[in-house]
């Protein structure tokens, strides 16, 4: 499909910049019609990484790591800048090349029109496919896209990193649209000419079965009716010894076919499809259009064929299509499926697509209602008008439909009774209104849409419809005001969007609106968008509203038993910032008891006006959230949501208490105020409770504490007894990422409050976070600031905790003659102020400074007498720390086969005290790993690393190219996070 650079470069009128640039195959650039060589690979790597992002800023971080992903120079910034400079010399500066390239804040873009790079040509010609009314120009535009590739994307580009992010997903796009031309041939009739096409295709890419069926389909369509079934057993034969699995049902269905010469393969004629949807060969299952009727047809039965338009620029719901085409024309009775789902998702869509599809299954015709059981201003169809309907389009007349409900949907089964038929009763408002409607046999299959789950609907398939995929949502927005525009904005388009969350109804109004104004530039409009008090305002057009589309679910919420309680809890769930919300968390905000905030919960989830995807945790999305919002503006007092909000926060509050009351050392972060709790929290009983809580909530509490700081009156001093309480808990599980979230929320808080004690509090935990996760400078400051804040109001007791992070982090600066002054002076104080556990963690700190200085003995001997101490205080817990770095203490003094005995007596510790999955748990597999290896054992050794590596990835105390690094190449020098604490 073409070999070599296009015959001619045209750079876009006005905005061209002389340039063309090609990454479908080797890396290919035209500057002023003359082909330049991109000899150096790093800069390849450069160009191809801009070009990938084309019209968006790469930051030097990213660059770096694409072209140095093992091992980077010293001064990695300095190399960068150096082949960004050789490569606009490459470029060209008497053409103009060199000026593509923009710097700003570190980062580099490189600013091309859409038809200046082939992967943007590519993919506006697919997109412009995806639309043609005609298989011709369909044929020819695909035509056009495929011959853009000159081979692999990326071919000559020696990324690992950008080949696995980029390149095999390229490589898919363009196989879907090859397998999209050659399906439209053998549509077209084109099977002798395909075959060679198919079977170079298909060896190309052995185990892609639609290939594979194509060019069984295409042998057969030819008279090779044998060679077609050896086809099916070669792929039949690399699928068991590649996967060990056998052919899908397409290609069973297929075999099967053609082995008993089903004259329905015969058949190839093209079916437009708006959508742009692919289109079935005539497979066994697939769609076969129907013939053409004669005048004897004509005259018998009705055919109502009464399907809605299918949607121009259909995109995505891949598998929901698939998943209901499939069921819809299995054999065997004919299926009753409920898609539901929040207004403005698709649901209508969906059906009517679907519909359409599989129409050619269903000879006698389609039948289909709007039931407006959601439509705004438009009253729900009664039942027997929907039945009375119905029997119109089967032929009954007027005077012959029976006026009881009862007995016209008697009428209605008889009729349909027998025929092959789909039904598809849209917008149903429940099941009282659709139960009269379903066929009495299972000849007829029916497809429902609504808002509500239907979930008692016997017999019934379900479908629960959510928003579209950020993938689907770009394709659907470039379809709609063309792909070349949402490249050349691609920031712009990317946050209009993110805005509009993968709705639909949002995403069509949105490019609706910029259509009608194809002078706007998208990034206004984003920015409108952006602003929360005016996105729904923007998101409507004509009669099309989002707003309008959520108030019918609401009003409908408020009707039936626990309606007005479920109408407050939605109001009330939007007032609460964190991502979801738990069962006990709604009940704080409604003030209600749990059971019966599940009740309302249930009845939310029913009508898809919040979401749950976990047990017992729901979510909303934040255009309804923005509605309930508005709502709750509109209908509960100042007063009510500051006391609903303040419940929850409450709530965590309690909760948090009860965590750290597990630790006795950290009793006095439960006693700041306030004491007197609106609502009461969970009592947490064990080290695993906390963890389970935590990792189910902490999202929520970092975004608590946020919105206490916001609160009148009380809400700094909340912020920081909600913060107080959440360290130790978070702490001791190594969770610094969030902690450090956290502590910067209340200490915000506490210098807006000018609290002495509060900044104290505030700063030590900042600062003490800090200097865990190596931000050293900073730590510092903020530890300084609480001793100092602690100075104006006396509180000598509090003092060891800033001095003994601030003497931490002299030891990780390389000053362990200060380190070691501050730890003495800090156990003296300890001991005069009776502070076991700060003693305890003392003589820790001070034992690895002993470490780092090669003094093992001391380490030794300062690690064991702290662990001592702490099993004296009843402190079991916090034992993992000093015992871990008495392990590493004795590798370090040359016993690793003690150390080893240590690390798996910690480890065990670690399992029993519940610090499974923490970063202590990590900390000791990697020591116990660096003992294995100091005996040669390094497999077992490569296994600890591995295991360390993915719990401090789901710690986030790694990056993912850390952990990838770590998982491919494990090696004794352990990540800067632990390097830092070891």
């Amino acid at each position: 499909m073409g070999e070599g650079l296009p015959q001619q470069v045209e750079p876009r009128g006005g905005e061209g910049s002389g340039a063309w640039f090609g990454i479908l195959g080797s890396l290919a650039v035209v500057i002023g019609g003359r082909q330049v060589s991109i000899t150096a690979t790093k800069q390849r790597i450069v160009l191809t990484t801009l070009l990938l992002h084309v019209n968006q800023y790469v930051s030097g971080e990213r660059l770096i790591e694409h072209i140095w992903p093992d091992e980077m120079p010293r001064d990695a910034q300095a190399a960068l800048r150096t082949h960004i400079a050789r490569l606009r010399q490459v470029l060209g500066d008497d053409q103009g090349g060199a000026g593509l390239i923009r710097t700003r804040d570190h980062g580099y873009l490189i600013e091309l029109g859409g038809a200046d790079i082939d992967v943007v040509q590519f993919r506006d010609l697919v997109g412009r496919a995806g639309l043609a009314a005609d298989a011709d120009t369909e044929i020819s535009l695909l035509h056009q896209a495929l011959a853009l590739w000159r081979g692999p994307a990326l071919a000559d580009v020696p990324s690992e990193p950008l080949r696995r992010v980029h390149a095999d997903g390229l490589d898919e796009e363009r196989m879907r649209a090859l397998e999209r031309w050659l399906e439209l041939g053998l549509l077209a009739g084109r099977h002798e000419q395909l075959v060679g096409e198919l079977k170079t295709a298909s060896a190309s890419h052995p185990l892609r079965e639609r290939l594979w069926g194509q060019l069984m389909l295409a042998l057969y369509r030819c008279g090779r009716q044998a060679e077609a079934l050896q086809a099916y057993r070669t792929i039949g034969s690399l699928l068991r010894e590649e996967l060990g699995v056998d052919p899908g049902d397409e290609l069973r269905h297929l075999h099967q076919s053609i082995l008993h010469a089903d004259p329905a393969l015969l058949l190839p004629a093209y079916a437009p499809s708006s959508a742009g949807e692919p289109l079935s060969v005539s497979m066994p299952g697939a769609e076969v259009p129907a013939a053409e009727p004669s005048p004897a047809a004509l005259a018998g039965p009705p055919h109502p064929a009464e399907l809605p338009a299918d949607t121009a620029g259909f995109t995505g719901r891949v598998s929901e299509v698939e998943r209901l085409r499939r069921t819809l024309t299995s054999h065997g009775q004919a299926p009753v499926i409920t898609i539901s789902g929040v207004g403005g998702v698709g649901k209508s869509t969906l059906a009517t697509h679907v519909a359409h599809r599989v129409s050619s299954h269903f000879p006698d015709g389609q039948l289909y209602v709007n039931l407006h059981g959601a439509t705004p201003d438009v009253k729900p169809l009664d039942p027997h008008e929907a039945l009375a309907r119905f029997l119109r389009s089967l032929g009954v007349a007027d005077s012959a439909i029976p006026p009881e409900v009862d007995e016209a949907a008697a009428r209605f089964r008889s009729l349909i009774d027998g025929k092959r038929m789909i039904v598809v009763l849209d917008n149903a408002r429940d099941i009282a209104q659709i139960r009269p409607l379903l066929p009495g046999s299972g000849s007829s299959a029916v497809l429902i849409t609504s808002r509500r789950m239907l979930a008692s609907l016997d017999g019934s398939s379900h479908e629960q419809l959510d928003v579209l995929s950020e993938a689907e949502a770009r394709t659907l927005l470039g379809n709609l005001i063309g792909a070349v525009r949402v490249q050349a904005e691609s920031r712009a388009a990317a946050r209009v969007i993110e805005l509009c969350e993968g709705f639909p109804l949002a995403i069509r109004i949105a490019a609706a609106r910029l259509v009608s104004r194809p002078e706007w530039p998208i990034r206004p409009f984003a920015d409108r968008l952006a602003l929360e008090h005016h996105r729904l305002a923007e998101l409507q057009i004509d009669d099309r509203a989002v707003r309008a589309t959520f108030q019918v679910s609401y009003q409908d919420l408020l009707e039936g038993a626990d309606g007005i309680g479920a109408a407050r809890m939605f109001r009330l769930l939007s007032l609460l910032e964190g991502p979801d919300v738990g069962v006990r968390a709604a009940a704080a905000a409604g003030g209600i008891s749990t059971d019966a905030a599940q009740r309302l919960l249930d009845r939310l989830a029913d009508v898809h006006l919040i979401n749950t995807n976990v047990v017992d945790r729901y979510s909303m999305h934040d255009l309804l959230r923005l509605f309930a919002r508005e709502r709750a503006q509109q209908e509960e007092s100042d007063q009510a949501r500051e006391q609903a909000v303040r419940r929850v926060l409450h709530s965590y509050l309690s909760t948090a208490r009860s965590a750290t009351d597990l630790t006795p050392s950290a009793g006095w972060r439960t006693e700041l105020a306030p004491q007197s709790l609106t609502y009461p929290g969970e009592a947490l009983t064990s080290s695993d409770e906390v963890t389970t809580w935590i990792n189910g909530e902490i999202r929520n509490l970092v975004a608590a504490v946020a919105q206490a700081t916001r609160l009148d009156d009380d809400g700094p001093a909340l912020a920081v007894a909600l913060a107080a309480a959440l360290d130790t808990p978070l702490d001791r599980r190594g969770r610094w990422r969030d902690e450090l979230a956290v502590a910067e929320r209340a200490a915000e808080a506490a210098h807006r409050s000018g609290d002495p004690l509060h900044q104290g509090i505030s700063y030590t935990d900042l600062g003490w976070t800090k200097v865990r996760v190596g931000r050293l400078a900073e730590g510092i400051a903020d530890l300084s600031q609480a001793v100092e804040a602690y100075d104006r109001i006396g509180a000598l007791e509090r003092q060891p905790g800033p001095l003994s992070g601030l003497a931490v982090a002299y030891r990780q600066l390389g000053d362990f003659e200060q380190a070691i002054r501050y730890h003495s002076d800090l156990l003296v104080l300890n001991r005069q102020l009776g502070s076991r556990f700060n003693e305890a963690a003392t003589l820790t700190n001070l034992g690895l400074v002993y470490q780092s200085v090669g003094r093992y003995d001391e380490a030794i001997e300062a690690h064991t007498r702290s662990a001592a101490i702490l099993e004296e205080i009843g402190e079991r817990e916090a034992r993992v720390d000093p015992l871990g770095k008495l392990a590493e203490s004795h590798r370090q003094a040359g016993d690793p086969q003690r150390s080893i005995v240590c690390f798996e007596q910690v480890l065990a510790v670690d399992e029993a005290e519940g610090h499974t999955g923490t970063y202590w748990q990590a900390e000791h597999l990697w020591g116990l790993g660096r003992a294995l290896n100091d005996l040669d054992e390094q497999e077992e050794a490569q296994d600890c690393w591995r295991r360390a590596a993915a719990i401090l990835h789901t710690l986030r105390l790694i990056t993912t190219d850390e952990f990838n690094e770590i998982q491919a190449w494990p090696g004794p020098h352990p990540p800067k996070v632990i390097a830092l604490n070891l």
